[in-house]
């Protein structure tokens, strides 16, 4: 679906992205881990094409992304921000409405039929009760699936989405992934996602992908991740493997 060929990026003199490569495949949902600085959310702007990667990098469905013009290339792929603005009086309705802008007309107006798929999302969402709800005054949790919820509406293959569950208490994070993964299997979604949270990703994805100072240093299942050494050394050994019942659970090792 979307691949990755030799991508390199630096800043201010630092590299940032050492040769990444990566052929991500339709369906699945794949988790990008590794400590602070290591390049995921950047590899992330770069498929976004929120910074223009150098040409013949990335590849969607084997054409350069720096070749789609911006509104065609958000009908391919739709994308949530670690953090999003919600300082403003738009409702919940409005803000989704938002997603379906490479649909209106040129006077800003959508069909009948956009206002319905929008509502049918708010009860897939289970936040119909937040429709004429201020996003101002949502808690994280309701805030996070609206913005997800916008992302979905642009109807794309392949969802990128920056540490969806940052800001989220450990009840709200299990229940956004939940929701994530029920839309997934209904939409038939690609999926890439930053994770901090190294059991979400064991649970929640198909495939990880690790990396360190700026480069993919091992890809696999959540269950080969775990039977590497890889993980360990990238953290320090400061992780505890717990297996329990067929599941892998880390807890971090303080002494």
């Amino acid at each position: 679906m979307i691949c990755i060929r030799n991508l390199s990026y630096e800043k201010s003199h630092k590299t940032i992205l050492n040769s990444i490569s990566f052929q991500f495949e339709e369906g699945k949902t794949y988790g990008i881990i590794g400590p602070n600085g290591a390049g995921k959310s950047t590899l992330l702007k770069h498929m976004m094409n929120l910074i223009v990667p150098p040409k013949n990098t990335i590849f969607y469905e084997d054409k350069d992304i720096r070749n789609f013009h911006v509104k065609d290339y958000a009908k391919k792929v739709s994308f949530v921000f670690q953090e999003n603005t919600r300082q403003v009086d738009f409702s919940v309705y409005e803000m989704l409405l938002m997603g379906k802008y490479t649909e209106m007309d040129l006077w800003g107006n959508l069909s009948k039929e956009v206002e319905e798929e929008v509502v049918e999302l708010l009860k897939e969402l289970q936040i119909l009760h937040l429709k004429d709800q201020p996003i101002n005054t949502l808690s994280g949790g309701e805030a996070q699936k609206v913005f997800i919820g916008r992302a979905l509406l642009q109807n794309t293959p392949l969802l990128l989405l920056d540490e969806p569950t940052s800001m989220l208490d450990m009840h709200n994070s299990i229940e956004l992934m939940h929701c994530i993964e029920r839309l997934k299997a209904k939409r038939h979604l690609t999926i890439v996602m930053v994770l901090h949270d190294l059991n979400l990703a064991l649970q929640s994805c198909q495939e990880l992908l690790l990396m360190e100072e700026g480069k993919i240093i091992m890809s696999g299942t959540p269950q080969e991740m775990v039977q590497g050494i890889e993980l360990q050394r990238v953290y320090h050994q400061k992780l505890h493997l717990i297996e329990e019942a067929g599941q892998s659970y880390i807890v971090p090792r303080l002494f």
